[in-house]
């Protein structure tokens, strides 16, 4: 399956598995709801009219001074909660990721990470590093990019895709990192080359929960069915590498296929005759 459907996927195992999932989301989602209208309320009181009017003391157009007021405000309002959503996300992250590959069924994985000989002492300070620099520093990136990437926004539909696709792989790989770092045990180097080796996979998936996660609003949903949606990529690949998937089944009657080479067409010819002299005439 391509790597992009999965944050869709997380959007549908999400809302048809809130016994296993929406429990642990409740709290972190009561919490973003209030951060985002408040963040979206300050965003449209302050800095929409007050970027309208600078525009239009610079002799832009009005409609144009307007058009990139909102798509601007929309932008600071996601940076704001990008912000937010790094300190919040780590804390209930890991517990949504765990609890979907559950769902799936993969136990095997937690169980392999409980015999694996790694000190403790060495996984609490990947686990850490990984949560708060290498995270940090991903959301970092995400903020800069989206910062930089700001006048593709001007183009619409194509330069929103770029952006998009641009922040696609820090987006990817961070949502990865608490497989790689805690129930795979890789080092960060590790799991930084094994997504490097991916990295069209990355991008693609990264680039669609990039764009979820910039829909107002709707984005405080997006932010955690993008956990389930890496969830499930986790689980195909795992399954993939254990030949957990189910092999296609062959079909039991073939359809017959046409002589090749001369010997195939002997054989026909004999076959043929056999049957018509074994078979009774109808009268």
């Amino acid at each position: 399956m391509p790597s992009f459907i999965y944050p869709l996927k997380g959007v549908y195992f999400f809302l048809t598995n809130p016994k296993v999932l929406w429990l642990k989301t409740v709290s972190p989602i009561a919490l973003t709801l209030i951060f985002s209208a408040f963040s979206i309320g300050v965003s449209i009181k302050f800095l929409l009219p007050h970027q309208a009017e600078k525009l239009i003391e610079w002799h832009w157009p009005p409609w144009m001074s307007w058009f990139v007021s909102i798509l601007s405000t929309v932008l600071e309002s996601a940076i704001l909660n990008l912000v937010f959503f790094a300190l919040l996300v780590p804390m209930f992250q890991d517990a949504v990721f765990d609890a979907t590959l559950e769902a799936c069924g993969l136990h095997c994985i937690f169980e392999e990470e409980e015999r694996r000989e790694i000190p403790k002492l060495v996984l609490c300070w990947r686990s850490v590093r990984s949560t708060v620099l290498v995270t940090w520093y991903l959301i970092a990136v995400k903020i800069l990019l989206l910062v930089f990437t700001l006048p593709l926004q001007l183009v619409p539909f194509l330069g929103t895709f770029v952006a998009c696709y641009i922040s696609g792989f820090p987006t990817a790989w961070s949502q990865r990192l608490h497989y790689d770092i805690e129930l795979r045990g890789y080092r960060v180097s590790e799991s930084y080359r094994h997504a490097k080796t991916n990295k069209w996979r990355y991008a693609n998936f990264g680039s669609i929960a990039f764009a979820l996660e910039l829909v107002p609003i709707m984005n405080i949903v997006f932010v955690w069915t993008n956990i389930v949606g890496a969830a499930l990529w986790v689980a195909d690949d795992y399954r993939r590498e254990k030949g957990l998937l189910p092999k296609k089944v062959d079909d039991p009657y073939p359809a017959a296929k046409a002589p090749t080479t001369t010997a195939d067409m002997e054989t026909a010819a004999f076959s043929a005759h056999v049957v018509d002299e074994q078979t009774p005439l109808l009268t």
